[in-house]
């Protein structure tokens, strides 16, 4: 099966080219993404004043995790031997993890000002504004509804061997599978799933199935309003991780034929429902 949205680099490391070409029906003009590309530097550059230091930030993550040992050891050594005696037994793990905790809450205050400042600073609330007119203006032009879901597919990059693939992390990345906001909809063509510069096309006759992968992943983005242990997203028991990014136990794969070659929609499992409502395909257990 063809991974779509995904990027072969089996005999080109470097390689850029996301599969799926063959199913786009619309693109955006240039000049338009051109000028949404500017408008987002812009605010990049504006914003670089927000972020704490490197060293601060890695003093931040540091404490964070020291932090997080000094509660797990607390909680357990309370319920066994009590506080007095936990920390006349050691002594310099109490006083260690209270300061890590101090430090901790002291950057992660300092970072929330700091960036609260310098957006008021910035006008960012104006610059997002024309950003999101922006792209909203792109999908008019591709044409897709304004009722049109939000939803997540996975990006990734893979090497394949015998016929297997295998998604692979790039350089000195940890991270393997990036999770994107696209817009998904179905009109009497089939399923449309658009970006900003493309609308791809799948004929209801070419969904298959959806697939179950039980293997825990991790993503580096959280694109919804509600929290991931909130509202809907809540029985997927989506895991915060303390490096800031996101781990669940399985994701799905939206199969698709197409003169005889197989392809897949790889995406969480929170979106789950979303695609079986738009194809009227179940998940496999």
């Amino acid at each position: 099966m063809k991974p779509l949205f995904a990027i072969d680099i089996t005999h080109d490391k470097k390689n850029e080219v996301f599969n799926g070409a063959e199913f786009i029906t619309r693109t955006s003009s240039q000049e338009k993404r051109d000028d949404l590309e500017s408008k987002r530097d812009a605010l990049d550059e504006s914003l670089k004043g927000a972020k704490l230091p490197l060293w601060m930030r890695i003093i931040k993550c540091v404490c964070g995790y020291f932090a997080l040992i000094f509660a797990g050891v607390s909680l357990s050594t309370l319920t066994t031997i009590g506080l007095a005696q936990a920390i006349k037994n050691a002594p310099l793990l109490f006083i260690g993890g209270a300061i890590s905790t101090a430090v901790w809450i002291y950057l992660f205050v300092l970072d929330a000002k700091r960036s609260k400042e310098v957006w008021q600073e910035q006008h960012a609330d104006t610059q997002l504004e024309s950003i999101e007119s922006d792209a909203q203006g792109i999908y008019d032009e591709l044409g897709v509804p304004h009722d049109a879901d939000s939803v997540d597919i996975l990006l990734f990059r893979y090497t394949e061997k015998d016929g297997e693939k295998e998604p692979k992390a790039v350089g000195f990345q940890t991270i393997i599978y990036y999770n994107v906001d696209i817009k998904a909809y179905v009109t009497e063509e089939g399923l449309h799933l658009a970006d900003l510069e493309h609308v791809y096309t799948f004929k209801s006759s070419e969904l298959v199935g959806i697939k179950t992968v039980h293997k825990r992943i991790v993503i580096p983005l959280w694109n919804k309003e509600e929290g991931v242990n909130e509202g809907k997203y809540k029985p997927y028991k989506i895991t915060p991780l303390n490096t800031g990014d996101f781990s669940f136990k399985t994701h799905h794969i939206l199969e698709i034929e197409r003169e005889d070659e197989r392809y897949g929609v790889y995406f969480p499992c929170y979106e789950l429902d979303i695609f079986e409502r738009l194809t009227g395909l179940k998940a496999e257990e």
